[in-house]
């Protein structure tokens, strides 16, 4: 059942700005997958892009960012055998950078952005095209629905992401959900609105994509979230793994905090107030004990909230994967906040330290590559975005050819 998030709308349409005034009614499309140490599912995802039904994609773009695993050197030699596969070399390692550099070169009327950990259906960049023409929408994506894991701790996980008390509250990862929205999950982008908004910026590692949005919707654009879209997340599968992903989201929701206001929303610091409520107490108990009492009754909650939310997992998913859901609650909010928490810290301290040292360092630290550069790069035969022809049809060929 969908859930509407909204219908009436003010937003700015997209279709009415289309440069010309004439917009395509099947637009060319530029796809970009960042990509990073992903030889063990590479085949699954090439095969997921290469089966997309429109025949309008002009170009699908493979950034990889420095990988160790062979992705690049895999991504290579299809690069030879496929024609619409652009391989690009993100020297920079940084997501944002591989975008930006893929969004440089892209020449179709819409661009779209794909999550290397994702599973895609035959049709979403179809669909995504579709919500574009239907809505006016300036972008649209799909909801982030988690994929089913094979052990316990993995689909406790998966729990955790459904949960309102996990990452379930965010709208684009409400099942059903319909309408607009924030934020969007592998956006799809009109190529003319991307122009004006300008470049993800590099130095929101983890939060770029929220202020890119953020700055879509400055413009007065909207964005929409659609069902329709279907694409799997790959939740983390072990503790471990979780950790370290949120506590890197909460050290990017403090850069965003620091350098993008309108890229992070109160509920992204709910998890920094759980550690403060807990940490500041507790410290402030060595000098006065009756503040321990704060921390006691603030744990005492927080232990409620965790048993709330296994009553609630319960009622829809009876098995035993349900009791760990506490420990990857725990994990999950303890990460972010402690990431959010040293974000700030080392935020304070970067000023600090930009401030003392020469403006020419600074842009030298942030241009260093992380390997090299050199990269193969199948140019488009034409420049021109409109006389662009689509070819997917011969890479769907050439890959039954090769045996992928």
């Amino acid at each position: 059942m969908r859930k509407s998030l909204g219908r009436e709308h003010s937003y700015r349409s997209a279709l009415q700005d289309y440069p010309g005034g004439i917009v395509p009614a099947r637009p060319t499309v530029s796809v970009v997958v960042p990509t990073y140490n992903e030889a063990s599912g590479l085949e699954q995802l090439v095969s997921d892009i290469i089966a997309q039904d429109y025949d309008r994609i002009v170009e699908i773009f493979f950034v990889d960012g420095c990988s160790k695993d062979g992705t690049y050197e895999t991504l290579l030699d299809l690069d030879g055998r496929n024609p619409t596969f652009r391989v690009l070399r993100n020297s920079k390692g940084q997501t944002a950078a591989g975008i930006n550099l893929a969004f440089g070169q892209a020449t179709g009327d819409v661009v779209i952005r794909l999550d290397a950990h994702a599973r895609f259906e035959p049709d979403v960049v179809r669909k995504s095209v579709e919500s574009l023409l239907r809505t006016g929408a300036a972008g649209v994506g799909a909801i982030a629905r988690p994929a089913e894991s094979g052990t316990l701790v993995g689909r406790a996980i998966v729990s955790a992401h459904r949960s309102p008390f996990g990452v379930g509250v965010a709208k684009f990862r409400k099942d059903g959900a319909e309408g607009w929205a924030d934020t969007v999950w592998n956006g799809c982008y009109w190529r003319h609105v991307v122009d004006r908004v300008g470049p993800l910026r590099e130095d929101l590692h983890r939060a770029e994509d929220n202020d890119f949005n953020a700055r879509v919707r400055s413009l007065g654009y909207g964005l929409y979230l659609s069902p329709d879209i279907r694409a799997l997340y790959q939740p983390r599968h072990t503790l471990g793994g979780l950790w370290r992903q949120y506590f890197a989201n909460g050290v990017g929701v403090a850069r965003a905090a620091l350098g993008s206001s309108g890229a992070v929303t109160m509920r992204h610091f709910a998890p920094l107030g759980l550690v403060l409520l807990v940490v500041l107490p507790a410290l402030l108990s060595l000098v006065s004990p009756p503040a321990l009492l704060v921390a006691k009754a603030a744990l005492l909650g927080y232990a409620a909230v965790l048993l709330l939310s296994v009553l609630l997992a319960a009622r829809d998913e009876p098995a035993r994967h349900v009791a760990l859901l506490p420990a990857v609650l725990a994990t999950l909010h303890l990460s972010y906040g402690l990431g959010t928490s040293w974000g700030f810290v080392r935020g304070a301290f970067g000023r600090m330290s930009r401030a003392r040292a020469p403006a020419s360092q600074q842009d030298d630290r942030a241009n260093e590559p992380v390997c090299s550069a050199t990269a193969a790069v199948s140019a488009p035969t034409s420049p021109d975005r409109k006389t662009a022809r689509p070819v997917l049809t011969s890479v769907k060929s050439s890959a039954r050819q090769t045996g992928m």
